[in-house]
């Protein structure tokens, strides 16, 4: 038996759904590999590509006009009888300006209770919009515009309210209220591509989010938006180019740098530029635990395994219940055994927490075959337990039954196990997916040769040495089914290769040999 395999490079991708099967790039079938990504918080074994930039609709909107009337600074005069709706206007104003807003909120409400004053009933609405009180909102700014029809900012503040409360085509209307009575205000413009957005109309959010950046010229909010626009558009260097833009303006944007890692990982797949951005942007805004994640996946596709365990924890910290995470910590971590000393202490340690890892992550999703795969995996390289590997492996293909490198494992322990029969059915399973893999056609033709099956296996080992005559392994194993078969000619002929290729296995072949095929 072989001690272990070939290596050869994994096609990754990412899709929207399950994906189990790894795509081999060579002929022969992979040690352990880099499975494909998770991202965007999903449950899911496979991408979704959603944004971890994409703020909730709470956000607040950009900084908005505070008054409709000039600023006062004189001190307010003191309430007392007599006193006018326009004098507590005033006073309103001046506490207003001084942010005393509870106080102003007490005065404005006098006023308004003396004599409709638009400008009052604006404040009024504005403070209840900065308390997330738009109920009550509404009701002060739908009379702040019915008695003052041409206030832009009161139609503005009024779609605030509406939008926070998921009012959309409510809002919409203010807002374009708003810009009608001032094109130029540029807030507006942006509220309005940000419901596009929310709404999952990406192509109509683009006019006015660009609008809105060309009416101010540091607004990279708008930029933003409008990367994000773009993004679900799949219009991917546009999203680029905007959430840089975004970045230039305001280089400690952090939302920008996970929009821009987003693009760069789900959309080119250029995940050192995803990295990179994903760094910046858990930097500046620590609390996104999909970003941690992405960037953990990220740094483990380039070989970066201990920023990659560092990243993965940090999700990890932030999200407790985050399977995906467990496993990337789990890859990780076995990547980090693989480059210890073999069975040193430091090895052990590691590939017992990938062990670990991959546990936790099949506890919080029982179903999740990537995990199975990483704790096979785990158990076949760190230990060479094929008994512990066996189980999750045979997990792993109920969920993924297309896995080859699966299946070729599978086959390679039962073998090593005796179990001749059930490492059959996985290899004959591996070949058929993978005909062109002859490291599972020559495993295969031993289990036929334990098995006695000699012609299935004289088929297999030659199907292996047309796919790849310079594999020693095939060339030897044939030779033992040809001693079995009493060919002397068959015997000497693999012999002859073998002392090419591998004198040792040659020399194996020779005192395998009986004495009248040996000459």
């Amino acid at each position: 038996m072989i001690s272990g395999v070939e290596f050869m490079t994994i096609l990754r991708f990412l899709s929207r759904a399950l994906v189990g099967a790894a795509i081999l790039s060579s002929a022969g079938i992979a040690a352990a590999q880099h499975d494909v990504a998770v991202g965007g918080g999903s449950t899911k074994d496979a991408a979704v590509g959603e944004s971890t930039s994409r703020a909730p609709v709470t956000r607040r909107a950009p900084a908005r006009t505070t008054s409709t009337t000039p600023r006062r600074t004189r001190t307010p005069a003191p309430v007392r009888r007599g006193t006018t709706a326009e004098q507590y206007n005033q006073q309103g104003d001046s506490l207003f300006e001084a942010k005393q807003y509870d106080d102003a909120l007490d005065v404005y409400q006098k006023a308004v209770q003396l004599k409709p004053i638009a400008s009052a009933y604006y404040h009024i609405g504005w403070i209840y919009n900065d308390r997330d009180d738009y109920d009550q909102a509404i009701t002060a700014l739908q009379q702040a515009v019915r008695y003052n029809a041409n206030d832009s900012a009161a139609f503005y503040e009024l779609g605030y309210a509406y939008r926070n409360l998921k009012r959309y085509d409510e809002a919409l209307t203010a807002y374009r209220r708003s810009i009608s009575i001032k094109p130029d205000r540029a807030t507006a413009h942006y509220e309005i591509g940000w419901i596009y957005n929310e709404q999952g109309q990406y192509s109509e959010a683009l006019q006015p989010l660009k609008q809105a950046a060309s009416l101010r010229d540091s607004y990279p909010e708008a930029y933003e938006e409008l990367g994000y626009a773009y993004y679900k558009l799949n219009q991917s260097q546009e999203a680029i180019n905007a959430y840089q833009q975004a970045i230039r303006v305001k280089p400690d944007y952090g939302l920008a740098y996970l929009g821009l890692g987003d693009v760069y990982f789900y959309q080119t797949k250029q995940y050192p530029q995803a990295a990179e951005a994903y760094r910046q942007g858990t930097r500046l805004k620590p609390d996104n635990a999909t970003a941690f994640y992405n960037l953990a996946w990220s740094d483990n596709e380039l070989n970066q395994f201990g920023e990659a365990a560092r990243a993965a924890r940090q999700a990890i910290a932030l999200k407790s219940n985050y399977p995906e995470a467990y496993n990337e910590l789990g890859y990780a971590n076995r990547k980090l055994a693989e480059a210890q000393p073999k069975n040193s202490a430091e090895a052990t340690r590691l590939y017992n927490e990938a062990i670990a890892n991959y546990r936790e992550a099949l506890r919080l999703k029982p179903g999740y075959g990537l995990a199975f795969v990483g704790l096979g995996d785990a158990y076949y390289d760190g230990f060479n337990n094929c008994q512990q590997a066996i189980l999750p492996y045979e997990q792993a293909v109920r969920f993924s039954p297309k896995n080859v490198r699966v299946h070729y494992r599978l086959g390679w322990c039962y073998n090593e196990m005796s179990r001749y029969q059930e490492a059959a059915t996985h290899l004959a399973e591996a070949t058929r997916l993978k005909p062109e893999a002859y490291d599972a056609h020559t495993e295969l033709g031993y289990a036929y040769y334990k098995l006695s099956r000699l012609p299935m296996a004289g088929e297999e080992l030659r199907t292996a040495i047309r796919l790849k005559n310079d594999y020693a392994l095939s060339h030897y194993y044939l030779g033992l089914v040809f001693i079995q078969q009493g060919n002397k000619t068959g015997v000497q002929n693999q012999y002859a290769v073998l002392r090419r290729l591998d004198p040792k296995k040659a020399q194996q072949l020779y005192d395998a040999a009986p004495a009248n095929m040996r000459n």
